[in-house]
């Protein structure tokens, strides 16, 4: 029998892995994050902890890309992502509910699936209009949401309805 391994055991450097300079963000005139400096190590474990509203969410949106900083900068080890769409970061986001990217559209949601799968682009919006009016994905009709397709799952003031929300998440 011999001996014990240990799996996963990465070697723990002090390089940085996430560096965070000077990062402020508002949302409608009231700054949420004023200054922020952050430096995670690769080998670190980190916990973001604080009341609600104080910009924990907001502050991992950024690094994932789901939001711009109003200044700073954004490093993901030597590389400067602060201008890097959300789709090209190598930063994994899991989120609360519905498994919806909330910076994509209804549409781009349902469709994302497929063109990771390298579907023909001519095949894709067919596909996703099926899956949206399917009696499994919960009967969003396209005729009656096509303006809602093409809008962020998270605008301001026009998130879809829960029902819409699981329908989308079930049809992706």
């Amino acid at each position: 029998m011999g001996q014990s391994q240990k799996l996963n055991i990465q070697p723990r450097s002090r390089s940085p892995l996430v560096h965070l300079a000077g990062i402020r963000k508002s949302f409608d005139g009231k700054t949420v994050i004023d200054n922020l400096n952050l430096t995670i190590n690769n080998g670190e474990f980190l916990t973001l902890l604080g009341p609600s509203g104080c910009g924990k969410t907001t502050v991992l949106r950024l690094i994932a890309g789901l939001e711009n900083v109003d200044s700073g900068r954004i490093h993901l080890e030597d590389h400067d992502i602060t201008h890097v769409p959300a789709e090209n970061r190598h930063v994994n986001t899991v989120f609360q509910s519905y498994a919806l990217f909330p910076h994509m559209t209804v549409f781009e949601n349902v469709a994302f699936g497929l063109r990771m799968q390298k579907t023909p682009a001519a095949e894709i919006t067919p596909r996703v209009m099926d899956a949206l009016k399917d009696g499994a994905a919960g009967g969003v009709c396209p005729a009656q949401t096509a303006p809602a397709l093409r809008r962020p799952a998270a605008a301001r003031g026009h998130r879809p309805r829960g029902g819409q929300q699981t329908a989308s998440a079930a049809a992706r």
